[in-house]
């Protein structure tokens, strides 16, 4: 009888077991399914980008759990403000409240040393602080350096010793980087549902602050264009922008004639990509579209930045950028895009302008925009850039189905006055073409538990660009 009853419970613990699996499967079906068949269409392209030069901003991220370090400062939630600069406690408090609300990403710089050193010294004494290579162009560079090992890389952007000692051997710095003690970031990571006083968080991401001498001042930009005429990259990657913002008017605006005389004298065989960031100041952000955009051959940016460029320089849906909770909706993101492309880019009209190639990327799709005539290998490329978000933030070597999640819309359209489309699993990147444009876009497979939000734009973009092919100079 004992050995009856023990065997019925063996089978049905068998049974039990294998219904759980069979469950576990279906339940991950559909992204095991997107990721097949990006293994199966992701390609690189023939002709792959060999010499890069990055620059300018490079830095050391500091990482610390936000709203621990808020609490160990006795910051509790408040008045919902975005300010600008950041001066005092309050004001870190109510800016980043206002985006932990949103769950957006954003960055400010502070504007007093000795507060800001006193924070990043509380910050070192909690439970576990992470120092990471931080600043767009290192990280960037960094990813690529890691993926890419046999492309010459060389960094133009401030390094101190930390920072070399964090960055891969296989990147150049030269003499002109170095300096004696790093400049220190600070990012204020937090959870998807995690809990400040009563409000709670929509999604993960994080907060940056810095008090930044020498990204700030930009005081690399000069030796970087200079760089150029011996190192002859074929691609050039310049981030840091955003970091100007800090500056008085004047000052920005002479930086920024300076970067547009400089871009003016690269050859039109090397394209030049862009990688925004988070900005407020709507007159700064207007000076950066009328000025430089124009003069790059690629755009990064996220949906931020994208939709505040578009309230700037009063483009379509110019007002979404205030009302924009959670996932952006694809046909007004993909109608900006459109715009930046004719506005900014090169036409029969604007022969002068160089700008080919604009790359969104958000939490949950990613899409690609771009003149044909400049660049190929598109879907590969929004494809590989939607693939290594996941694997990023989940900190896996390759997609993992149980670690992620599809949150793509049911229902959606690719632009304006498009019919309702639902997605095709199977064939996940989806193209199309718009005024002479070619679009793509894939979906992301977004991380249940990400283990590191930081760097994941700069990731995407480096990858994107790593998988697109640069087949003609429109500007010749």
């Amino acid at each position: 009888m004992i050995v009856k009853s023990l065997f019925v419970l063996i089978i049905s613990l068998v049974i039990g077991y294998v219904l759980y699996k069979k469950q576990l499967i279906n339940d991950n079906e559909i992204e095991q399914e997107i990721i097949a068949s990006w293994s199966e269409s992701i390609v690189l392209p023939k002709k792959q980008f060999r010499k890069l030069l990055v620059g300018i901003n490079s830095n050391v991220d500091l990482i610390v759990p936000g709203v621990e370090l808020l609490l160990k400062l006795n910051i509790t939630p408040g008045n919902d403000f975005n300010h600008d600069q950041l001066y005092t406690l309050d004001h870190l408090q109510e800016t980043f409240f206002h985006f932990f609300r949103k769950g957006s990403a954003a960055e400010r710089a502070f504007m007093d040393d000795k507060l800001f050193r006193k924070i990043v010294s509380e910050a070192e004494k909690l439970s576990n602080p992470k120092f990471y290579i931080g600043g767009n162009a290192a990280l960037i560079g960094n990813k690529i350096a890691q993926v890419f090992p046999k492309v010459e890389l060389h960094l133009v952007g401030p390094v101190g010793p930390k920072l070399q000692e964090l960055l891969p051997s296989s990147i150049t710095v030269p003499k002109i980087s170095h300096i004696e003690k790093d400049e220190v970031h600070l990012i204020m990571e937090y959870q998807v549902e995690e809990e400040w006083g009563s409000h709670r968080a929509p999604v993960a991401t994080r907060f940056i602050t810095s008090y930044d001498e020498s990204n700030s001042k930009a005081t690399l930009i000069e030796a970087f264009f200079q760089y150029i005429q011996n190192y002859h990259p074929d691609l050039i990657i310049l981030s840091g922008l955003h970091l100007l913002e800090g500056q008085p008017s004047e000052f920005f605006s002479q930086k920024l004639s300076l970067i547009q005389a400089e871009l003016a004298k690269v050859p039109n065989a090397i394209p030049v990509h862009l990688e925004l960031a988070s900005m407020v100041n709507k007159k700064f952000v207007k000076e950066i579209a009328d000025n430089i955009v124009s003069k790059v051959s690629s755009l990064g940016l996220n949906e931020q930045e994208l939709t505040f460029l578009s309230h700037a320089a009063k483009g379509p849906h110019s007002e979404y950028f205030e009302t924009i909770q959670g996932q952006p909706e694809i046909h007004k993101i993909s109608d900006i895009i459109l715009w930046v492309l004719r506005t900014y880019g090169h036409s029969k009209e604007n022969p002068s302008y160089k700008l080919t190639r604009v790359h969104f990327h958000c939490l949950t799709y990613h899409i690609i925009g771009i003149h044909p005539s400049a660049w190929g290998n598109n879907p590969s490329a929004v494809g590989a850039g939607t693939r290594v978000a996941g694997i990023q933030a989940c900190d896996v070597e390759s997609p993992d189905p149980d670690l992620v999640t599809l949150k793509f819309p049911e229902k959606f359209k690719l632009f304006s006055g498009d019919k309702e489309r639902s997605l095709n699993e199977s064939k996940p990147i989806i193209t199309w073409k718009k005024e002479g444009f070619h679009f793509a876009l894939s979906p992301v497979l977004v991380c249940k538990q990400p283990l590191k939000t930081v760097g994941l734009g700069d990731s995407i973009s480096a990858t994107g660009l790593m998988f697109s092919e640069f087949v003609s100079n429109v500007n010749s």
